[in-house]
C-alpha cells in the first residue's frame, strides 16, 4: 500500500471515531460561542454573515467563557509578566553563575519573541476554545520575518492522534484551497498534465486538501534523509484525486494541542460549558418564558366585545377607539397574574451555577468589607491555589511543548546563545513563573518566614543556633521562588574575594587597634613608674 493509501486510511478511521464529537460541540457552539456557530457545517465561510444569537435569549455562559480566557490569558501568559524560567533540573548546576545566567537570559529571549509576534492574539482563541469546545489547536511555525508565527486552528478541521502515554502527536487536519491557490501552495507538485488540466480548468474552484503530521515509522512510510526522514512525517494530499503534493517533516511536532481535561480513554477534551451545558439550554429557556411573562404584564392582551366596537382597533399610546352609543361595553386588559420576578430570582439561581462552572469565583474578588491590600493579596492567592490543579494541564499540554518549539525553532536560526560547556547536550525543564505558579510557590517563602520568626528569639539566648542556617542558600532559594534575575548577583569568586578583603580589613583593624591598646597601656606603665619615683624622691 503506498503512502498516500496509508495517510487516507488513517484518516478516515480517525473521522468516523470522531462522529459523536461533533454534534456535541455544535450544541456549544449554538449557546456558548455563538461566533463559530457554523463550526461543523459543510457551508463555506463567505464572511459578513450574521453570527449565532438566533438561539441565545440568556448571555450568562458566552461572557463567562470571555471572562474565563481573559483571565487565563492574563494569569498564564500575561505579556508584562515573564511568565516561565527555565531549569536544568540539578541543584547544583542551578546554582552555577554562569547556568543560570544562560537560562534565565534565554527565557527573557524566548519571552520577547512571543510578545513581538503574534502570539498573545492567536493564544487567546486558544483560551477561548478550550473554556467552551475543551479541546484546542495552535500551529507554531517558523518565519523569516518574526522566527516564529502562530496560528489558531478551528478544531471542526483537525483530527487527533494520541500516544500510548496520552499526549496528541499526530494531528490530520482537512482545509480547503482554490485551483489558483493550490497551484501557488504546491508548485513543485508533480502532476501529470491531466492532473494538472483540471486544476487549471476551474481556478475558482475549491479543493479539499488533508496536512497530516505525525511521528514517523519506518515500518510504515519509509524513512529517508533531509525533512523526509524527520521525527514527524508531514503529508499534504489533494483528497479528490488521491495526489500526494508534497512530503516533508518536522522536528518538533509543530501542533500544540491542549485540552481542558480529559477522560480516560478519550482523546478530546471536556470543558466547563459541556459540564454545564444542560444549565446554559435552562437559562435560555427561562429567559424566553420570563420575556413571555413581562410581556403579557406590561403590554396585556385586550378583551374586546364581539359586538359594539367600531373597528380597528387601536392599541398605540394616544389611539382612539369608538364604541356605539348606549352600550357599557369596553375594551379591557386580560389579567393573567403573570409573576416575571418569581422566574428572575430562579434564573439568577441557575446563572450562578452556570458561572461557577467556569470558575469566575475563583477569578474574582466578591464585594465584601473593606480590605486591606494584604488581605486583598491573601486572598487572590487563595483562589488562584484552588486553580492551580485544574490548570496543571495547560502548564503540560500548552506551556511547555510550547517553550520548548519556540526554543528549538530559534536555536536552528542562530538567534539563542551557545550555552555553557557543562550542559551542552543536556535538556532544560520549563518551569513556570506566572501569577498562578507564584501564589503557589509564595507558600514557599511564608514557611521561611515562620522558621525565621522561631529562630529569631532563641538566637538571643544561644547564638550559636545561627549555625543551622546557611544563609547564601537560603538568599538563593528565595530569589528561585520570587524568579529574582541572577544578574543582580555576584559571582562566587567576586563574592569569596570580597569576604576575603572583609576579613582582612577587618583583621587589619583588629591589628591595629590590638597596637593601640598596647602604646597606651605602656604609656599608661610609663607614667605611672614616673610617679612612683617622684614619691620616692
Amino acid at each position: 500500500m503506498d503512502k498516500v493509501a496509508i495517510v487516507v486510511r488513517r484518516y478516515n478511521k480517525l473521522k468516523g471515531a470522531r462522529a459523536n464529537w461533533d454534534a456535541h460541540w455544535k450544541e456549544v457552539a449554538d449557546y456558548v460561542i455563538p461566533k463559530k456557530d457554523d463550526i461543523y457545517t459543510k457551508q463555506r465561510n463567505v464572511g459578513g454573515e450574521k453570527k449565532g444569537n438566533v438561539k441565545v435569549f440568556d448571555a450568562t455562559a458566552i461572557h463567562a467563557n470571555e471572562l474565563l480566557a481573559s483571565a487565563l490569558h492574563g494569569m498564564l501568559t500575561n505579556p508584562s509578566v515573564q511568565w516561565f524560567e527555565l531549569s536544568m533540573g540539578d541543584e547544583e548546576l542551578d546554582g552555577d553563575y554562569d547556568v543560570k545566567l544562560w537560562l534565565q537570559n534565554t527565557a527573557v529571549q524566548i519571552h520577547q519573541v512571543l510578545n513581538n509576534s503574534n502570539f498573545q492574539t492567536e493564544i487567546h482563541e486558544v483560551y477561548l476554545d478550550l473554556g467552551s469546545f475543551g479541546t484546542a489547536i495552535l500551529r507554531v511555525e517558523e518565519d523569516d520575518e518574526l522566527d516564529v508565527v502562530f496560528n489558531s486552528r478551528p478544531i471542526n478541521e483537525s483530527y487527533l492522534e494520541e500516544s500510548a502515554n496520552g499526549l496528541v502527536n499526530g494531528i490530520f487536519r482537512e482545509y480547503v484551497l482554490t485551483g489558483r491557490q493550490l497551484l501557488e501552495e504546491f508548485p513543485d507538485a508533480e502532476l501529470s498534465a491531466h492532473e494538472m488540466n483540471q486544476l487549471r480548468g476551474d481556478l475558482d474552484k475549491e479543493h479539499d486538501i488533508l496536512h497530516a503530521v505525525f511521528k514517523r515509522q519506518d515500518s510504515e512510510i519509509g524513512g529517508d534523509v533531509g525533512p523526509k526522514g524527520m521525527k514527524y512525517a508531514s503529508f499534504h494530499i489533494l483528497l479528490g484525486m488521491k495526489l500526494l503534493l508534497k512530503e516533508s517533516g518536522f522536528e518538533e511536532f509543530p501542533y500544540i494541542t491542549p485540552r481542558w481535561t480529559k477522560i480516560s480513554g478519550e482523546i478530546y477534551g471536556r470543558s466547563p460549558a459541556m459540564k454545564a451545558l444542560s444549565d446554559i439550554k435552562m437559562t435560555n429557556t427561562m429567559m424566553q418564558t420570563i420575556i413571555r411573562a413581562a410581556q403579557k404584564v406590561t403590554d396585556p392582551p385586550l378583551q374586546v366585545p364581539d359586538d359594539g366596537m367600531v373597528l380597528p382597533i387601536r392599541t398605540t399610546p394616544g389611539g382612539t377607539n369608538y364604541y356605539r352609543a348606549g352600550t357599557k361595553d369596553r375594551i379591557e386588559p386580560l389579567l393573567t397574574g403573570a409573576r416575571p420576578d418569581i422566574g428572575v430570582q430562579l434564573l439568577e439561581l441557575i446563572q450562578k451555577r452556570i458561572r461557577d462552572a467556569f470558575f469566575i469565583d475563583q477569578l474574582q474578588l466578591n464585594d465584601g468589607p473593606q480590605m486591606t491590600a494584604t488581605e486583598v493579596l491573601q486572598r487572590t492567592e487563595e483562589k488562584l491555589r484552588l486553580l492551580g490543579p485544574i490548570l496543571g494541564r495547560q502548564h503540560y499540554e500548552l506551556l511547555k511543548p510550547l517553550v520548548n518549539r519556540v526554543y528549538s525553532i530559534l536555536l536552528r536560526r542562530g538567534k539563542i546563545k551557545p550555552a555553557p560547556e557543562k550542559i551542552q547536550g543536556r535538556s532544560f525543564e520549563v518551569r513556570y513563573s506566572s501569577m498562578i505558579a507564584r501564589a503557589q510557590r509564595s507558600s514557599e517563602a511564608e514557611n521561611l518566614n515562620r522558621i525565621m520568626g522561631i529562630l529569631a528569639p532563641i538566637a538571643q539566648f544561644d547564638p550559636a543556633v545561627v549555625d543551622n542556617v546557611d544563609s547564601d542558600r537560603m538568599l538563593k532559594y528565595v530569589a528561585s521562588i520570587y524568579n529574582v534575575p541572577q544578574v543582580i548577583f555576584r559571582r562566587d569568586e567576586e563574592k569569596k574575594q570580597l569576604r576575603e578583603q572583609r576579613q582582612q580589613a577587618i583583621q587589619k583593624q583588629q591589628a591595629e587597634q590590638s597596637a593601640l591598646n598596647q602604646t597606651q597601656a605602656m604609656q599608661q606603665a610609663a607614667g605611672a613608674m614616673n610617679d612612683t619615683k617622684q614619691k620616692s624622691l
